[in-house]
């Protein structure tokens, strides 16, 4: 069977029966590591785990190992619990015969095994459709149960900082929240950690403002730059506006600011382009990397969408709200606003200047459309 796993829902896990073979996976590590603690709590008394309780990497065990020792009899508990993480290095095509007779031995584990298999996170978890292979997901569904922890998103992830908030005894405010997440990202086991943090800070006071969260939470230059370029292409003007002046903190060099961010802007409208190209040519995301040479020959040798990896759902989405005309307007904007960045030309229509971090704030006004 399949599970989605929701924070603070354990019950659901063995709600079935504890069954002899688990295996979580999905975007979210925090919520992974939340089921599995409840799970073992349920299945494994306390003054059992020394016996009963058995912990292993994947990364340094095979197939036969990893059932030896789910397949051991319990010493004083009702279950044997094996827990194996890491098997997200198991998607490699290197452990595919490994996978396979893991598959083939977990539909054999005795009712006294229970088998915890975790997959951590990568870049491109929330696309892939396998957890780790479709043999050894195929037997874990017909076995046992494959779990899903997807991201929390939008209300979910709202009411979970509320949630955690209170349990450090404290409030906190729909401003500070949206500040929270712009600036830690959504992500738990970072919102959690910053929690910790605004909690501390914020002392004997009940609230946690949004002052506190600028004061506390801190992103790194290179996370706030891409947060810009993100939202410039999503044509967010104050969300652009207000990242431009945490980047110009973070940098002051008004100069060094303009060419990177130039440069990332640049490359972005470019792989937006390409996703429009193979938008027209009724290409699919998913075959990107698989390109007819024909059409893979159009395609830039640098800054290539084949190497775009899990982006390229997204650049294809946000190719779809630009026209031809506006992906080559925003490129020649971001000429002319490096020329003038650099002293180099006189700029035809007197918006840019010499003053880099003026000439900034104008290129995010005419590439949102908040100057039109």
């Amino acid at each position: 069977m399949e599970l989605s796993y929701h924070t603070g829902i354990a019950e659901a896990l063995w709600s079935s029966g504890v069954q002899r073979v688990y295996l979580f996976a999905g975007e979210e590590d925090r919520l992974k590591a939340e089921a599995l603690q409840a799970l073992v709590d349920h299945v494994i008394p306390e003054d059992c785990r020394d016996f009963d309780l058995e912990l292993m990497d994947a990364s340094a065990v095979g197939a036969d190992a990893i059932l030896a020792a789910a397949g051991q009899v319990p010493f004083s508990a009702d279950r044997r619990l094996v827990l194996v993480r890491g098997m997200e290095s198991w998607r490699e095509r290197a452990k595919a015969s490994e996978a396979e007779r893991l598959a083939e031995g977990v539909e054999r584990l005795a009712e006294s095994a229970c088998l915890v298999m975790i997959a951590g996170a990568e870049e491109d978890e929330g696309r892939r459709k396998t957890a780790v292979t479709p043999k050894l997901d195929g037997a874990v569904k017909r076995t046992g149960a494959l779990v899903n922890c997807a991201g929390l998103r939008g209300e979910g992830l709202v009411a979970w900082i509320l949630s955690r908030a209170q349990a450090e005894g404290k409030q906190i405010r729909p401003d500070a929240v949206r500040l929270l997440i712009d600036l830690a990202g959504a992500d738990m086991l970072p919102l959690e950690q910053e929690i910790l943090k605004l909690a501390c800070y914020a002392g004997e006071r009940e609230t946690i403002e949004a002052r506190d969260v600028s004061a506390v939470v801190s992103a790194s230059s290179d996370d706030v730059i891409f947060q810009v370029v993100d939202a410039v292409v999503q044509r967010r003007t104050d969300r652009s506006l207000t990242l431009l002046d945490e980047l110009h903190r973070h940098e002051p060099n008004a100069h060094a600011v303009a060419a990177k961010l130039l440069a990332l802007l640049a490359r972005q409208y470019r792989l937006m382009w390409q996703a429009k190209h193979l938008v027209a040519k009724r290409i699919h995301p998913r075959d990107v990397r698989n390109l007819p040479e024909e059409i893979a020959a159009n395609l830039p040798t640098e800054s290539s969408i084949v190497q775009a990896g899990y982006r390229v759902g997204d650049l294809f989405t946000q190719s779809r709200g630009y026209e031809w005309s506006e992906l080559a307007g925003a490129l020649d904007l971001l000429l002319r606003c490096d020329l003038a960045n650099k002293g180099g030309a006189t700029d035809e229509t007197g918006h840019f200047s010499t003053d880099p971090a003026g000439n900034l704030q104008l290129l995010v006004l005419e590439l949102t459309g908040a100057a039109r």
